[in-house]
């Protein structure tokens, strides 16, 4: 018998060959292993993370200080040009979990479901629980509120926030509604929900173990409030947060900036989001310190994986729901079609990778997600699913990724059926984004943004700052109709024609006329 993993559980040779089996097919490139018994496939754990652009040490952001990730990149695969379908975080969860885009599935606000238009639709943890996997969800997986989570997704209830979870140490700083943009409380890790959160995660691996579990673990921060343990903004110095690019985008379509401004709605933030300079560095700081607080708690979990004996026999994926901005070009938090909100950190390890801690530099999608988990676990996914295997990528790091990556945003921001789509394009040199009227389909507005490149590994979060919208510039009018003919072709080749069923919406929870309302981390 052969020992697996560093902690002191051993392994009967049935799991250990058929671990083997699945493996082999998977990441060396075999037929796929869909014969394999349930307790034979590997376990997942699969780990998102709130409004984390790609500020971590292992992309080259010098402000960083997240070791625990950082050591992830160094044993998988970490996507350098990955990137959401939706920068915001009900439609870009949704269209990660299942494998579909935003038109697709019809959710393009954190108030539609998609279970209303397509109610067949089986989701990444549904097809792994169909499978015979024990699926648990804990913290923010599907949505930040109760309302719009997907009960068909889980073999148990989904915890989202357990009893006396809170944004705030400081009860009274919220008040009714938002409190203050930040806090750092002298409290030790369960001071805040994330802490909790991990702690939850971890005895529930320990219950888990026997397998297969596709366990499913969700962290809030750094979504705004930005507020953790004052131990994780010490380690940052606000000196070293300088001032951002914050000239706006010259040029930009009249919808490309968000129509709703998220930072505005905390206590103390002026409604036009001009934050003064000492505000905005401690914003950002806040913003850093938690990222630091929650690769703290990934470190834990990670090395309860290892404690439990489950290296050797989990996959683990950690994502990103979108990106982020912190005030450069003139814009706070998300829900843009800019290079800033749209790429996303993705990392995944497969135990017995070939070239583990080799990073890919080709383009991907968020919905590539679902199909290589399926093919890692020897699962058929959908015919409906709008991803591809990333299986290619993890045997050779070196294999081409998409030649384009799709993106999109509504105007406005509101449940309702959209004004105006922008359409996004992220090629290996630019960004095109077509604005269409969504009624008639009549081109409102085009943006043309030349990168020059793709991101590298030192380039961290925010080299592609967009500066001047060049699609009238004649100089790049060659790469302008390029880009007009890809996505034609995109959209042409992977939009389905929309059920002809209306909207459906959730309707957020209504506030009670006395005591006060904890906000969740959705309602932006």
């Amino acid at each position: 018998m052969m020992r697996i993993g560093v902690g002191t559980r051993w392994m009967g040779p049935d799991r250990m060959i058929g671990w083997a089996v699945v493996l082999v097919a998977a990441v060396a490139g075999g037929p796929p292993a869909g014969r394999a018994e349930p307790s034979q496939r590997p376990n997942v754990l699969f780990i998102a993370i709130d409004d984390l652009r790609p500020a971590l040490g292992c992309y080259g952001d010098s402000l960083a200080k997240t070791p625990n990730i950082d050591r992830l990149a160094g044993t998988g695969r970490q996507f350098l040009a990955a990137y959401c379908q939706q920068a915001v975080c009900g439609p870009s969860r949704t269209s990660l979990l299942t494998g579909r885009l935003p038109d697709n599935n019809r959710v393009w606000h954190n108030r539609q479901r998609f279970r209303l238009h397509e109610p067949d639709t089986v989701t990444l943890p549904q097809l792994f629980m169909r499978a015979g996997y024990r699926a648990e969800s804990y913290g923010k997986v599907f949505s930040g509120t109760t309302a719009e989570e997907d009960p068909e997704s889980w073999s148990a209830p989904a915890v989202l926030k357990a009893e006396g979870w809170r944004n705030y140490v400081d009860r009274s700083a919220a008040g009714d509604g938002k409190g203050p943009a930040t806090e750092a409380a002298d409290v030790d890790d369960e001071g805040y929900a994330d802490g909790k959160l991990a702690s939850l995660a971890i005895e529930a691996l320990g219950r888990l173990r026997d397998g297969p579990f596709f366990l499913a673990v969700g962290f809030f921060k750094p979504h705004l409030p930005f507020n953790a343990p004052r131990q994780y903004w010490n380690l940052h110095d606000p000196a070293a947060f300088g001032a951002a690019e914050t000239e706006r985008t010259v040029g930009a379509a009249a919808d490309a900036y968000p129509d709703h401004r998220e930072l505005a709605g905390y206590a103390g933030m002026p409604r036009n989001e001009q934050v003064a300079t000492d505000e905005a560095r401690r914003l950002r700081q806040g913003y850093y310190a938690c990222v630091s607080y929650v690769d703290a708690q990934v470190g834990r979990l990670l090395a309860a994986l290892e404690e439990q004996g489950l290296a050797d026999t989990t996959i683990v994926v950690l994502w990103g729901d979108h990106g982020y901005s912190l005030g450069e070009a003139d814009h706070w938090c998300k829900a843009t079609n800019f290079e800033r909100d749209t790429r996303v950190p993705l990392m995944i390890r497969v135990p017995g990778m070939a070239a583990a801690g080799e990073p890919a530099a080709g383009l991907v999608e968020h919905v590539d997600i679902y199909p290589t988990l399926a093919e890692l676990a020897g699962l058929e996914p959908p015919e409906e699913i709008d991803g591809r295997s990333l299986g290619p990528i993890l045997r050779n790091p070196s294999a081409p990724g998409r030649p384009f990556a799709l993106s999109q945003y509504a105007r406005p921001w509101k449940p309702q059926a959209p004004r105006t789509m922008g359409y996004s394009l992220r090629s290996p040199t630019h960004r095109y984004t077509r604005w269409v009227d969504w009624a008639d389909k009549r081109v409102v507005a085009e943006e043309l943004y030349a990168y020059g490149r793709l991101p590298g590994r030192g380039d961290g979060p925010t080299p592609f700052v967009e500066r001047t919208n060049v699609a009238t510039d004649p100089v790049q009018r060659a790469e302008l109709d390029r880009h007009r003919a890809a996505l034609d072709g995109q959209l042409a080749e992977r939009l389905r024609p929309s059920a002809a069923k209306p909207l459906a919406v959730v309707e957020p929870g209504k506030k009670k006329k006395k005591g006060r309302r904890e906000p969740s981390s959705d309602d932006d």
